[in-house]
């Protein structure tokens, strides 16, 4: 599950904790086989490695937290957290976080604020995508830990990399923090208000030819050293659905 060797099993049946798929499990003498049966996750059918012991379904609990939305790291411990999305990785220690409620709400925000626009163009609402919303919550981090502000990933690779769709939109901002303060309004109304007013953004904003819509917010610095956010907004066309997501690059 990590680079300590770490595996931690999901039961699927009933989605109860199971037994760790390692070691002890092979000298007991029992048998895990590949698994034979489909995983859907929202009706949406997935790719993961499951083994099937004893007539149960496992799967390694981090691949689960990156399918379903929850972080899965290692410190001291398998920690599960699932008020944050998948990393992979956990916070450091002095590491300023926002509560998780308050991000859920930016980001809903900032989604609503997209459709109004849409609907004021005579267009239909974006559906919000929690597969899609992974992704753009690593294209934020990843920006925000390297400080590369781009649509390029910070290895150079393409930033469509990201999932294993590559007919996404991107629109990305990065707002001080110094400046939501003159401003005197939140990061949802600045972040789209701006995205309005760049006509490249705002084509991806009014495309007809798009369904679904994920947000990624990250904290992080500028290129001036200010504390700011790291906004992301991923798109797909209407057909394509994302059903596996990188973890962030540096």
């Amino acid at each position: 599950m990590n680079n300590r060797g770490k595996n931690v099993g999901l039961l699927l049946t009933g989605m109860a904790l199971g037994a760790t798929l390692c070691g002890g499990a092979a000298a007991a003498g029992i048998i895990a086989v590949p698994t034979w049966q489909p995983i859907y996750v929202d009706g949406q059918q997935v790719e993961m490695e499951a083994y099937n012991i004893n007539g149960s379904n496992y799967v390694k609990l981090r691949d689960a937290g990156r399918q379903v939305g929850f972080n899965v790291y290692w410190q001291n411990g398998v920690q599960v957290d699932t008020d944050a999305p998948y990393t992979g990785v956990a916070l450091t220690q002095d590491e300023p976080s926002t509560p998780a409620s308050d991000i859920s709400s930016m980001r809903q925000e900032i989604v609503d604020r997209t459709n109004l626009l849409r609907q004021e163009a005579g267009l239909s609402d974006l559906d919000t995508d929690a597969m899609l919303t992974q992704a753009a919550q690593v294209r934020a981090e990843e920006m925000a830990a390297s400080g590369i502000y781009s649509h390029t990933r910070p290895d150079g690779s393409d930033r469509s990399t990201v999932s294993d769709c590559p007919y996404t939109a991107e629109n990305i901002h990065r707002v001080a923090d110094r400046r939501l303060e003159t401003l005197g309004k939140g990061l949802a109304e600045v972040v789209v208000t701006d995205w309005e007013a760049s006509s490249g953004h705002l084509k991806n904003i009014l495309n007809d030819g798009l369904s679904e819509i994920g947000v990624g917010l990250a904290r992080g610095v500028n290129a001036a050293g200010e504390d700011c956010w790291y906004c992301v907004q991923m798109f797909t066309y209407q057909g394509y659905h994302v059903t596996w997501v990188d973890e962030p690059v540096g």
